[in-house]
């Protein structure tokens, strides 16, 4: 097969996106103590049910995604007689808090960036398809370092759509005048990734890096870090 593009996810595939989420959660979790008074050990249940409520509220859309909505829906829950009370200025402050540390851990990987310049030689189209605002993706991009080497990104905000939806799929394939027996696949979720792939029978890599279950499907290969897909991937374009 000759591989005309690759498209990878973002989050946890071209760098350790839980790593990051950890330590800015950690961060704003004691930032959210000190303004409310809550016990530490309940603010991570209350952020779950505040994740969950709004994802629910908005399925598969980007605003989905918005840290800052989770917050505001923090403030709600812990207490319900001040929802037209909330401060704005403590969402933000926690959401900037949140950016903050995040991006401060935020580290590129060196074999993510060899990899992408060794696409461009091969004169391999590179685009990135992912869940979440255009504005928070693209920063993610310039912090990697990447993003003179990724020819094109679609997010589901400009899809409207989030994954698995073929929305973002497609305008992806649109852009770069592709078709699915063309193009390989980088991604590491099971779920919101993978069954599009399979619908069209495009090939594709898991990379596994916390060794999550494969649950009901096998993956075309699977890598557990970058310096790995980094290898198979020169091996499958040889």
């Amino acid at each position: 097969m000759k591989i005309k593009a690759i498209f990878f996810d973002l989050d946890d595939t071209l760098f350790d996106y839980e790593r990051c989420h950890q330590a800015a959660t950690k961060r704003i979790f004691e930032d959210i103590h000190k303004i409310t008074g809550t016990p530490t050990e309940l603010i991570p249940i209350i952020f779950e049910i505040a994740q969950k409520e709004v994802k629910t509220q908005l399925l598969w859309t980007a605003a989905s995604h918005n840290k800052d909505l989770y917050f505001q829906k923090i403030f709600e829950k812990i207490n319900n007689q001040i929802k037209n009370k909330i401060m704005a200025k403590d969402t933000v402050l926690i959401y900037n808090n949140y950016r903050k540390t995040f991006f401060s851990t935020l580290k590129k990987e060196r074999d993510t960036v060899y990899l992408l310049k060794y696409l461009k030689k091969k004169w391999i189209k590179t685009w990135v398809i992912t869940d979440s605002s255009n504005f928070v993706q693209l920063n993610k991009l310039i912090h990697l370092w990447i993003d003179d080497k990724i020819d094109i990104m679609v997010s589901s905000e400009e899809a409207w759509m989030d994954k698995p939806h073929s929305s973002p799929f497609l305008l992806a394939m649109y852009k770069l005048d592709v078709k699915p027996h063309e193009c390989l696949m980088v991604w590491d979720s099971i779920r919101r990734d993978i069954e599009w792939a399979q619908r069209l029978w495009i090939q594709w890599i898991r990379l596994n890096r916390y060794h999550k279950s494969n649950e009901w499907v096998i993956p075309s290969y699977t890598v557990e870090n970058t310096t790995q897909l980094y290898k198979l991937i020169k091996w499958l374009i040889k």
